[in-house]
């Protein structure tokens, strides 16, 4: 079955496969003739998509959200071969001239693949029965020709692509190297630094790497697999022993006693412990002399009186035990995060320091301890903002059956804020949190994503969204340095693009906000241009406060 992002464009496409089949044509040219019209930055009212297509006209106001074109584009593309498949139309009855994927892909000079890609954004195919009587995609050649023109940097840039060369290739390698001498980072943060060097697709890159790391496991850069740190014996005695052998049956399997296989099994824990030291948010004082008196040996702080949290009746029982665990105080938080930190700082140190071909039983012991204290500390933060996780998934899908897979993934997205949050800037790990959970969410939840933004409206919705969604008192300071950065944004854009944002989300003192066709009147345009100029300012707006806010509002 087709794969809608919009549910409505979903029913659409299955009520007009069983319209009359003589009607496909036409429902196939007003496709076409939408895909004409969209305008990247813009959304669309569903009766308006729903008359283009069909002609029909519903009267009465609009009862569905706006499609955003980055919805609206792919959902058309793929309704038009979803509903000429199912029509099985012939070449014939076309009427007009078409180019096979082939012929397309040789005309324009780039790959099927390549083709397969810009069909998301908007090259749209028909299916046909060919002479030979298979059903294959058809282009026309008056759609290529639109697609073309609305993308001609996109298909230029297709065409002047070209293979890599071993130079640029072993080049492609190097400087992936050279980053990891610098810090360590994960394969797709590295592919997307060496794409922005050399100009080339993050995929090509990361694409390159992989191939290298499959190719020489000896001197990989990103693999995964560390056999070749151990012999062949070390790592058969250390696979059978996770199967469940004892150290004294693989004793007597390789004829030696058991405290050299001991010895062995302790080398590889430790190597492979080595290949993937925890990484902390470093500060100085984690290598001061008394730096364990200071972050082990302090009493954790004691939490202030709370009141009994409201646990929401409309959830599962399963997720209502979460508003039962106690949130952490400021003062907690900040004790938590800094052990937390200096414990895998210490963990790292001790690694680096113990030989893997003499480590002893109480060395590795000592070292198991840390990661079993690295883990509870952890566990400790991400179960006191699970009702965090919980609370923003509400606001993306309402108490639906979706809501525990929503929360699953928002549970992800909090273990990865635990490790990337810097408690030393002073901020509240909640706000830090909320973000990256709904950055995440942005990615897996489209739709939902589409519905909210829409909604977006002044700098109180804005703090809203990166409030501190646990039950504990607001800090007026951190309101204040939301709106401070707002203001600050607000000032890098056009002053009339100032002057519209202000005047329409009430940011401006003047007692309210104005309504589209007021400021269409104070700047003589019509209310559609003010639209236009809003939604091009908001992204602006976006792109220049997205990084300062994602990174924990930090003035």
């Amino acid at each position: 079955m087709p794969k809608f992002l919009n549910r409505d464009l979903s029913e659409l496409a299955h009520q007009l496969t069983i319209s009359p089949r003589r009607l496909r044509i036409k429902q196939l040219r007003g496709i076409e003739t939408l895909l004409d019209l969209i305008e990247s930055n813009r959304a669309y009212p569903y009766e308006l998509i729903c008359f283009h297509i069909t002609g029909y006209h519903k009267r009465g106001p609009s009862t569905s959200d706006l499609v955003p074109a980055a919805a609206l584009i792919p959902d058309l593309v793929t309704m038009a071969e979803s509903i000429s498949r199912r029509a099985n139309l012939t070449v014939s009855e076309l009427g007009e001239s078409f180019q096979t994927q082939q012929e397309l892909a040789e005309q324009l000079d780039v790959s099927t693949k390549t083709l397969r890609r810009w069909r998301n954004r908007g090259l749209m195919g028909v299916r046909v029965v060919y002479e030979d009587g298979v059903n294959r995609l058809a282009f026309l050649k008056r759609t290529v020709a639109r697609f073309v023109r609305q993308n001609k940097a996109l298909v230029e840039k297709g065409a002047s692509f070209k293979q890599l060369t071993d130079v640029e290739r072993d080049g492609i390698v190097e400087s992936a190297r050279a980053i990891l001498v610098r810090r360590k980072v994960k394969l797709h943060a590295a592919a997307r630094i060496v794409a922005e060097q050399t100009g080339r697709a993050i995929e090509t890159v990361r694409y390159t790497l992989r191939r290298y790391d499959e190719a020489n496991p000896k001197t990989s850069l990103f693999a995964n697999n560390i056999d070749h740190l151990f012999t062949e014996q070390q790592s058969a005695i250390w696979r059978s022993h996770q199967a469940g052998e004892t150290a004294e049956s693989l004793a007597r399997a390789y004829e030696t006693n058991a405290s050299d296989i001991n010895q062995t099994l302790r080398t590889v824990q430790l190597r492979m412990w080595q290949q993937s030291p925890p990484e902390c948010i470093y500060h100085e004082l984690f290598d001061a002399p008394q730096a364990d008196q200071m972050f082990l040996q302090t009493a954790e702080p004691v939490s202030t009186d709370q009141p009994s949290p409201r646990v929401p009746r409309d959830l599962p029982s399963y997720l209502q035990s979460l508003y039962r665990t106690p949130l952490l105080s400021p003062d907690q938080e900040q004790y938590l995060f800094r052990r937390y930190n200096y414990i895998k700082h210490k963990t790292a140190t001790h690694l680096k320091a113990v030989d893997s071909d003499t480590v002893t039983a109480d060395q590795l012991h000592s070292i198991r301890g840390l990661f079993a204290d690295i883990e509870a500390t952890k566990q400790r933060i991400v179960k006191a903002n699970l009702r965090l996780v919980v609370s923003i998934a509400k606001k993306h899908v309402g108490v639906s059956r979706d809501l525990f897979e929503v929360v699953s993934d928002g549970n992800v997205s909090l273990m990865r804020a635990v490790e990337k949050f810097d408690v030393w800037r002073g901020n509240k790990f909640s706000t830090y949190a909320s973000w990256a959970i709904i950055k995440n969410f942005a990615r897996s939840i489209p739709e939902s994503y589409y519905h909210s933004a829409r909604y977006v409206t002044g700098q109180d919705a804005l703090i809203d969204t990166a409030a501190d969604h646990h039950e504990l008192p607001e800090s007026a300071s951190d309101q204040n340095r939301v709106r401070d950065l707002i203001a600050s944004g607000l000032k890098q854009l056009p002053l009339r693009d100032q002057e519209i944002i202000a005047g329409h989300f009430g940011l401006a003192g003047i007692g309210g906000s104005l309504t589209l066709e007021q400021l269409g009147q104070r700047f003589g345009v019509t209310k559609e241009r003010v639209r236009q100029i809003e939604q091009r300012a908001l992204s602006r707006l976006r792109e220049v406060l997205s990084p300062s806010l994602a990174d924990m509002i930090s003035t």
